[in-house]
Order: C-alpha cells, then sequence, then structure tokens
C-alpha cells in the first residue's frame, strides 16, 4: 500500500515538471567554458512547505497534513541550505533541510476495533543530500546525477482523550537513500537560467525529488531563484522497538532563495 502511494504521488507531481521542462526552447548555458572550480551557495533558502501523509506508530495512524497558508499555526521550525560546485564537466552538490511541524489532531488507534482519540503531535523531519553530477558533453545542459540521501522521520505524541490510557510516543527512524536522475539548465537569456532535475533512489527508505524553477542573475555574483520543489519518502514496516513502524509523506510547495555565484576565471 505505501509503494503505491509512493509511486502515485511521483508520477502526479514530477510528470508535470518534467513536461513544462521539455516544452520550454533551450540555449546553451554553458558557452564558456572554466578550467577553475565555480561555486554557488543559497542560505537559509525559503521552501513553503506543505505535507501529505501518515506516519504509523507502535500504537497509533498519525495522519501528517499541512497546508503552507496553515503554517502560522503548525509550522514550528524550518531550516535549509544548498550548495554547489563545478569544474568542467564535473560537480559536488550538498543540501540539508529541517522541517518541524506541531499539530493537534485525530488519531485512529490500531487493532481489532479502530480506536479515534485526539492528541498533539509534532512531527521533526531532516533530509541531507550528498551527490555528485557529470553534464554530458559541453554544449548540452543536461547531466546525470547520483547520490546519497540521509531522511530522519521523528514523532512526538502526547494523546488528549480521556478515559485512554496510552503511553506517549516518541521516537524516530532514520533511513538512507541511493538516488540517481538528471538535472536540466538551459538558459533562457541572457540573465534567466531553467532549473529542473529528477531523482529516484532506494535503499534502508524509497525517496524520490523534484524541482522546477528560474533562476534570474541581476549580477554575476547572485541571482534569484524561484519555483517548486517536491520531496517523497517512505519508510517500510519495520516490527522491532522501533515506536515509528511506517512513514510515507510528501513534502511539496514553492522555493524561494538568493544564490551566491563565485569562482569560475577561465
Amino acid at each position: 500500500m505505501f509503494e503505491q502511494l509512493w509511486s502515485v504521488r511521483f508520477v502526479r507531481l514530477v510528470l508535470p515538471a518534467i513536461v513544462a521542462t521539455g516544452v520550454l526552447a533551450p540555449q546553451s548555458a554553458f558557452a564558456q567554458q572554466s578550467e577553475s572550480w565555480r561555486f554557488s551557495l543559497a542560505p537559509l533558502y525559503f521552501w513553503a512547505t506543505s505535507i501529505d501523509g501518515t506516519i504509523s506508530t507502535r500504537t497509533a495512524t498519525v495522519p501528517v497534513t499541512m497546508q503552507f497558508e496553515d503554517a502560522t499555526d503548525h509550522l514550528a521550525g524550518a531550516f535549509s541550505f544548498h550548495f554547489e560546485a563545478e569544474k568542467k564537466r564535473v560537480g559536488i552538490f550538498s543540501d540539508l533541510t529541517f522541517v518541524r511541524l506541531s499539530t493537534e489532531a485525530d488519531f485512529t488507534l490500531e487493532g481489532a476495533t479502530p480506536v479515534v482519540v485526539n492528541g498533539d503531535a509534532e512531527i521533526r523531519d531532516t533530509f541531507f543530500e550528498a551527490g555528485t553530477s557529470y553534464r554530458l558533453s559541453d554544449s548540452h545542459n543536461v547531466a546525470v546525477i547520483g547520490g546519497l540521501r540521509v531522511f530522519t522521520v521523528g514523532a512526538q505524541v502526547e494523546f488528549n482523550t480521556v478515559n485512554v490510557s496510552l503511553s506517549p510516543i516518541d521516537g524516530d527512524r532514520t533511513a538512507v537513500s541511493v538516488f540517481g536522475g538528471l538535472t536540466y539548465r538551459p538558459a533562457l537569456g541572457s540573465k534567466a537560467t531553467l532549473v529542473s532535475r529528477a531523482d529516484i533512489g532506494g535503499g534502508s527508505g524509497m525517496s524520490w525529488a523534484a524541482e522546477l524553477g528560474l533562476e534570474w542573475r541581476p549580477a554575476p555574483w547572485a541571482g534569484l531563484v524561484f519555483g517548486y520543489r517536491a520531496i517523497g519518502v517512505s519508510l517500510g514496516n519495520e516490527t522491532d522497538d522501533h515506536d515509528i513502524r511506517q512513514a510515507d509523506l510528501t513534502f511539496y510547495g514553492p522555493v524561494f532563495g538568493l544564490n551566491l555565484h563565485w569562482g569560475g576565471r577561465p
């Protein structure tokens, strides 16, 4: 069931991005090659995250749903940054994202007769990835990417329903996913570049990511980035002492940020 939902969400969110990327007319973004490293850093870019999915614990199935317009009530914390470096056709990159959601919800307790109770939940999610890229040719803007994505899903639940004896839940699970995919970054003019990416991976947990956006560079050293990003993660059934048994979550929403550039002298 989790794998089916994960596949449906990947197709639903990634396919439109791929189609939109294909219909845009590209120009070469790498007309001038550099013999030295080029760097870019997006410190504290803003991801207006919405979350949808479920987390199954040892006693309950916790629905996790938050639209960004409710973030003032439910988003307890967020942090993110992105770094890239490239020399000729070879590159490296790293990304870190942390999201903490605090919400009150009704939970379905598992058992012979399901019981619905109320409680307060804090959901913590951390994504870290590091990888390499290789542009297929000097005259094209398509690059193959691959790397590791580490994601940790944590849940803390305090039950409020009276006449129900339940122990609080406080646990987390960490999974590692080896991913592979493509990026496509053609120039759309002298100051604009399309930024697109799609990847999929598996390991101790399954994951996928997709992004479609635009970077506008008013100066050679700075670019304004805006677009849309989605990440899906799925943790399979775990029957040992883990508080979190299963998790199937999709994070999606618009991205805004400042991208700093330096290096790359011929």
